[in-house]
């Protein structure tokens, strides 16, 4: 009886034993959702004493973007200004000015939000250009000092 009883044991516990067995690996990527914004001397060295003749399109900055969102991501740009860089110390002197973000107009009186629909990581350097100074004001009429706006660039994911 007892050496049945081990037999019937030790038959038990085998008939439990796996023959397979699984194991589950995983990580986590974080979100990665990055604008970096790099003016050059041009953005503060706009001609406003002359009009500008020729080709009037000077690039004032390179935006780098970078995103891994697997729905895409918007970029929004606005203007403080309203698209008009304003004097110093005198608002109404002001002078209107249009600028290109990767080569698409940017409306600056209401802000422009540009999107990217992809599902694939980003890592992107695009121009801003100033293209509309010539003929944008009467130069010979403006006050001397200072004139600026502040452009800000925000990257969301969608």
């Amino acid at each position: 009886m007892k050496k049945l009883l081990i037999l019937t044991l030790v038959t038990s516990f085998s008939s439990f034993a796996a023959t397979t067995g699984t194991l589950v690996l995983k990580g986590t990527v974080p979100a990665v959702l990055e604008i970096d914004v790099t003016g050059n001397a041009a953005a503060t060295t706009l001609p406003l004493d002359t009009v500008v003749t020729g080709s009037n399109e000077i690039t004032v900055a390179s935006v780098n973007e970078k995103s891994n969102s697997t729905t895409g991501y918007d970029v929004s740009i606005s203007s403080d200004n309203g698209g008009f860089l304003v004097h110093e110390s005198v608002a109404s002197s002001k002078v209107a000015y249009g600028i290109t973000y990767d080569g698409a107009a940017v409306n600056l009186a209401s802000g422009e939000t540009f999107q990217n629909t992809s599902s694939t990581y980003a890592d992107v350097d695009k121009d801003v250009v100033v293209n509309s100074l010539a003929g944008s004001a009467n130069y010979a009429g403006l006050l001397e000092g200072e004139y600026e706006d502040t452009l800000t660039f925000t990257i969301s994911a969608h």
